[in-house]
């Protein structure tokens, strides 16, 4: 599989100055170009390791309930009572105004059963986020790759990391956003907008170092505490390119969402489409040269690793 045209060919060799901007703004569309269909696939893959998603979807749009009358209002209830011990002109009125019924409804077996395969996803997202990183690397570091070949089979290596990275993964980010919305919808004490605000601050914090926490995984022999302690580290040292890329992250699905407001359908395609993949790419983009700088590259300048020795630096993909 070719990677670039003008890279394939024998040429004049690489300048100083395109080997210092080797991972700037115009190599970023060079990939892009280039990888465009595969960031569509990796996409289709990313959602296709994720089915059980559906059952959740299934689950929260009541697939299989049972649809039943209500009353809307809590004072039916007591209201009802009464009526049955006499009726009066007053407690006719009141019974127009709470007696509303409105359509609810209870789950069936067939709805739990949705839940519980929606679950499974708790187990399926690390895997496929490992997947699409590793390949979205090595599309960055210009590594020739299998992409169906390759995402299956970095699944298979790194099946317990990535399991448990994407259970942590999942667990923060439910941490971060019912603590937002707790405190959002607090009494707007001094105290309580005191921690949204710091709420806040952290969540930005773990989004730039989340591709970093999936690149370790996927690169090297590691452990997921050491993991995050690096990507703590790693975040903070390439914090403007992460900002940059991050932020452009986020526009891609804030727009997603706002096609979606406005045009459902097109925003529901575009998000099994390209979205989840072309926004995670740019913040592999971003983390992989930071990675690259401060991991592997002293290694290389330090480290003589003569023929026949242990390599330091294992690809786990």
């Amino acid at each position: 599989m070719k990677l670039f045209n003008r890279y394939a060919k024998p040429g004049k060799g690489v300048t100083k100055e395109e080997a210092q901007n080797r991972f700037g703004f115009r190599h970023f569309f060079a990939i892009l170009s280039d990888k465009i269909w595969q960031i569509i696939s990796l996409n289709l893959l990313f959602f296709l390791i994720n089915l059980p998603l559906f059952g959740l979807f299934a689950y929260f749009s009541r697939v299989g309930g049972v649809s039943f009358q209500a009353p809307a209002n809590a004072l039916f209830s007591p209201l009802y009572g009464v009526m049955q011990h006499g009726d009066s002109p007053l407690s006719s009125t009141l019974y127009g105004v709470v007696g509303t019924q409105v359509e609810s409804y209870y789950p069936s077996k067939i709805t739990y059963v949705f839940l519980w395969i929606g679950l499974l996803t708790l187990l399926t997202f690390g895997l496929a986020m490992a997947a699409m990183t590793y390949l979205q690397r090595n599309f960055v570091k210009g590594q020739p790759s299998d992409l169906v070949s390759d995402f299956f089979s970095c699944i298979g290596k790194n099946w317990k990391q990535a399991i448990l990275l994407g259970l942590v993964d999942l667990f923060l980010i439910f941490v971060i956003a019912f603590d937002m919305v707790s405190y959002y919808y607090s009494n707007q004490s001094f105290g309580f907008l005191i921690l949204f605000y710091l709420t806040i601050f952290l969540s930005a914090l773990y989004f730039l170092m989340r591709p970093y926490l999936y690149i370790m995984i996927v690169t090297f022999q590691i452990r997921i505490p050491k993991a995050i302690k690096n990507s703590y580290i790693l975040a903070l040292a390439g914090i403007k390119r992460n900002l940059f890329c991050t932020l452009f992250s986020v526009l891609v699905l804030v727009l997603n969402y706002l096609i979606y407001c406005f045009l459902p359908s097109l925003g529901v395609v575009l998000l099994f489409l390209i979205t989840v993949s072309f926004s995670w790419f740019f913040q592999v983009y971003a983390a992989w040269p930071v990675v690259k700088k401060h991991m592997i590259d002293p290694f290389y300048k330090e480290e003589v690793v003569e023929s026949g020795e242990e390599a330091i630096f294992r690809d786990q993909g």
